[in-house]
C-alpha cells in the first residue's frame, strides 16, 4: 500500500511539474518599451495611509506620464500624510490628478471603492491600469503592457512583477505563495476561451476601458477581498479575452518587510481565498501536507523500504525544481525552493490564523475599517456572471 501511495503521488508530482514547466514556457515575458503608449492610458493608484511607499511610486509613474498617460491618485480617507505626499507630486505634473475620497458608501470595501472613484474620473480613456501604491514601474513598462494589450486584443492584462524580498524566510515564503498561485490560477490556461481560468494581480491589472464598462466595474465586486483575482474572472465572465505575463522587468514590489508582517498582512486574504469555507480550509489544509509535506517525511522514513524512500524523494526533488522555477520567474533566488515544504507549513499557518480571527470576531478588519463575515461572505459566493 506504501508503494502504490508513493507511486500515485510521484505520478501527480510529474503531471503538476510537466504542467507547471510547459505552461510558464509559454507565457510572455513583458519588456518596457521605448515608445509612448499606443493608446490612452489612465493609471489608477488607491492609497490609503500609504506616505512611506507613495512617494517613490509615484515619481515612477509620473515620469512616464505625457500626453497619452495620466496618473490618478485617490486618497482614500487617509489619516497620515498621504493626502500631502500625493497633492504636492501630482501638483509638479501636468498629465496627473488627485481624487479625494472622504467617506465610504455602506456595502463598499475601501480599495473597490477607490479603485471605482478613479476609473469614474477617467471616462474617456482607452484603457485603466490599476495598481497599487508601493509598486515601482520601469520606464517603458507601461508603454510595453498596452502594446502586448493592442496586439492581441485584450480586454485585460494581468502581469507578476518582481518581488522584492528582505529576508530569506520571506524569500521562501513568496516562492511558496507563488507555487500555490500557479497551481490555484493556472495562468497559462487564462489565455484559452474554452477554459473558466482566470487571474488578477494588484499590482498590474491593465484593463480595456470599453470591456470593464462591460462588466459593470468594480461596482460588481464592490465587497471582494480578493479584488484583483475577482475582476479578473469578471471581466472574463463576460467574454474579454485575457491573458497572464511576467512582468518582474517592468515592475517591482516590496509585498511585506517581513514574515510576521506577511502573517498579519494574510489576515484578510487567505481564509477569503477559499470562499470563507471552513470545510475548504481543511480540504486544503489535508491537500498540502499530503501533497507537500508527506513526501519529505516518508523519504526518510527509516521503516520504509528503499525503493518507497526512492519515489517519495523524487516527489521532493520535483517539488524543489518546480519551486525553484517559481522563484525564478519572481525574480527570487533558486535556492528558495529548498525550503519549500517549511514554506508550506508557515503558509498553513497564516491560512488557520486568518480563519479563526475572521470567526472570531465575525469580521474582517482593513485599514481600519471592519466588514462583517456574512456579508464578505455572501459576496463572496455569489457568482461573477453576465
Amino acid at each position: 500500500m506504501l508503494l502504490l501511495f508513493a507511486a500515485l503521488l510521484l505520478t501527480g508530482a510529474l503531471i503538476r511539474f510537466a504542467a507547471v514547466v510547459r505552461g510558464s514556457r509559454a507565457l510572455p515575458r513583458l519588456t518596457p518599451s521605448s515608445s509612448a503608449p499606443a493608446a490612452t492610458v489612465s493609471v489608477i493608484v488607491p492609497a490609503r495611509n500609504e506616505a512611506e511607499t507613495l512617494g517613490p511610486a509615484l515619481a515612477a509613474l509620473m515620469a512616464q506620464a505625457g500626453p497619452r498617460l495620466e496618473v490618478v491618485v485617490v486618497d482614500d480617507r487617509s489619516e497620515d500624510s498621504t493626502g500631502a505626499v500625493a497633492e504636492a507630486l501630482v501638483a509638479g505634473c501636468a498629465h496627473a490628478r488627485l481624487v479625494r475620497v472622504e467617506a465610504l458608501p455602506e456595502g463598499w470595501l475601501g480599495k473597490n471603492h477607490a479603485l471605482w472613484a478613479g476609473a469614474r474620473s477617467a471616462p474617456a480613456s482607452d484603457y485603466l491600469l490599476f495598481t497599487d501604491a508601493d509598486v515601482r514601474f520601469a520606464p517603458g513598462a507601461i508603454a510595453a503592457a498596452v502594446a502586448l494589450a493592442e496586439e492581441r486584443e485584450l480586454a485585460h492584462l494581468a502581469g507578476a512583477p518582481r518581488v522584492v524580498a528582505r529576508g530569506p524566510l520571506l524569500a521562501v515564503m513568496i516562492t511558496t505563495f507563488a507555487v500555490l498561485f500557479a497551481l490555484f490560477t493556472r495562468p497559462w490556461k487564462v489565455a484559452d476561451p474554452r477554459s473558466r481560468a482566470s487571474v488578477g494581480i494588484g499590482a498590474l491589472n491593465l484593463v480595456r476601458r470599453s470591456a470593464y464598462d462591460r462588466a459593470g466595474g468594480h461596482g460588481e465586486i464592490r465587497l471582494r477581498i480578493d479584488d484583483d483575482l475577482a475582476l479578473g474572472q469578471l471581466l472574463k465572465a463576460h467574454g474579454g479575452r485575457a491573458e497572464f505575463c511576467y512582468a518582474r522587468d517592468a515592475a517591482s514590489v516590496e509585498w511585506y518587510p517581513g514574515v510576521f508582517a506577511m502573517i498579519r498582512g494574510l489576515e484578510k486574504n487567505a481564509f477569503a481565498g477559499v470562499g470563507f469555507r471552513l470545510s475548504l480550509v481543511a480540504l486544503a489544509t489535508a491537500a498540502l501536507l499530503g501533497l507537500f509535506v508527506t513526501p519529505w517525511l516518508l523519504a526518510a522514513a527509516p521503516w520504509a523500504a528503499a525503493p518507497e524512500r526512492g519515489l517519495f524523494a523524487a516527489c521532493a526533488a520535483l517539488q524543489v525544481l518546480g519551486a525553484a522555477r517559481a522563484a525564478s520567474d519572481a525574480g527570487l533566488p533558486r535556492w528558495t525552493g529548498l525550503l519549500f515544504p517549511l514554506g508550506i507549513l508557515v503558509f498553513l499557518v497564516i491560512l488557520w490564523r486568518s480563519t479563526l480571527v475572521t470567526l472570531l470576531t465575525r469580521g474582517v478588519r482593513w485599514r481600519g475599517t471592519r466588514y462583517p463575515l456574512d456579508e464578505l461572505r455572501r459576496a463572496a459566493r455569489t457568482p461573477l456572471r453576465p
